[in-house]
């Protein structure tokens, strides 16, 4: 009966895999989300991506297509915001009665990742 020779435990593994551990996780590298802190509306495009703010109404209406195929589209508190040019889902096209939206921006949108609630600078959670 033949056994495979037994592999040693090389010590200088250890350290540069711990090494490249906290790296990765210094740098922010990893998964990464922005989530409402409040219900939010963002503009949404006809193909229903994410696009800038100032596209759409100023009003902030109702459903439907407006301004040559920009809407705003509306997430709820701890609804996944994404960033612009990506597609949107979990919302909804008309506002739920009763409720007052805030634009997407940096105050009302945390940027996750690893378990972080600092918020989302620049264009990283919305505008």
């Amino acid at each position: 009966m033949m056994t495979e020779p037994r592999r040693k435990f090389n010590p200088r593994i250890l350290p540069l895999t711990s090494a490249v551990a906290a790296a990765l996780l210094a740098s922010g590298c990893g998964p990464s989300r922005s989530v409402a802190d409040t219900d939010v509306a963002v503009c949404r495009d006809a193909s229903g991506k994410r696009v800038e703010d100032a596209r759409c109404p100023r009003s902030g209406g109702g459903g439907g297509l407006a301004m040559a195929g920009f809407a705003w589209y509306y997430l709820g508190r701890g609804s996944s915001v994404p960033r612009v040019g990506e597609a949107l889902a979990g919302g909804s096209t008309s506002p739920r009665a009763g409720v007052g939206y805030a634009r997407a921006s940096s105050a009302t949108v945390s940027r996750g990742g690893f378990g972080s609630s600092a918020h989302a600078s620049g264009g990283g959670g919305g505008e």
